[in-house]
């Protein structure tokens, strides 16, 4: 193809917007709870949040962030990707933008980290985020999940602590591989800021 001519797309569904998102993933919630028969009450009291803010994001007024969409998840004893809107036909070839995605934090303390997602889907079998931190900005404590992660450093230092195995030291170019289910965390080493790359794959 010359370099003057750039491919046409066709036949590619457009993404659902913010709003549907959080319209969507807050029926998905209400309708998990109400099949375990919880109320809202047990349910947020389960994931560690207020219940005016599960109400909120039951009701589609407000996102959860990463961590209580999976504390959420692991109260209703189901995947995070079983909450998450499907599109009708998954894209065959995905681009995407720096500019593009919406940056949420990854818990609800003040002063979080913040994450964007990069790719997703079961179409892919994984999901790749990009996590933005500053300067004392917070980065969770534990974290544990089904499948695989890969922990890829672009800018700055981290320490990555697996429960029971160890602390690794990781700068640009680094990357660490571990089951999910092994409890995990990251700190920041020195005063930041830190760029990186968590591709998650699916359990088989």
């Amino acid at each position: 193809m010359p370099a003057s001519e750039s491919p046409t797309v066709t036949g590619v569904a457009a993404p659902p917007s913010d709003a549907l998102i959080g319209v969507s993933l807050g029926r998905a919630i209400r309708e998990a709870r109400s099949a375990k028969k919880l109320s809202m009450r047990a349910l947020a009291a389960s994931s560690d949040i207020s219940q005016p803010f599960l109400s909120q994001i039951e009701s589609g007024q407000t996102m959860p962030s990463l961590v209580t969409l999976y504390r959420l998840a692991k109260a209703l004893e189901i995947s995070p990707s079983a909450l998450l809107p499907t599109m009708p036909e998954p894209e065959v070839v995905h681009v995407s933008r720096h500019d593009e995605g919406t940056w949420v934090p990854i818990s609800d303390v003040p002063d979080a980290a913040t994450t964007r997602v990069i790719s997703s889907g079961t179409a892919r079998f994984a999901t790749v985020q990009e996590y933005r931190v500053e300067r004392g900005q917070y980065m969770g404590d534990w974290f544990q999940s089904d499948g695989e992660l890969t922990v890829y450093v672009i800018e700055g230092e981290i320490d990555v602590e697996i429960e029971g195995q160890g602390v690794w030291a990781l700068g640009p170019g680094d990357a660490i591989a571990h089951p999910g289910a092994m409890r995990n965390r990251w700190s920041v080493r020195g005063d930041g800021p830190v760029r990186i790359l968590l591709a998650y794959a699916f359990a088989a």
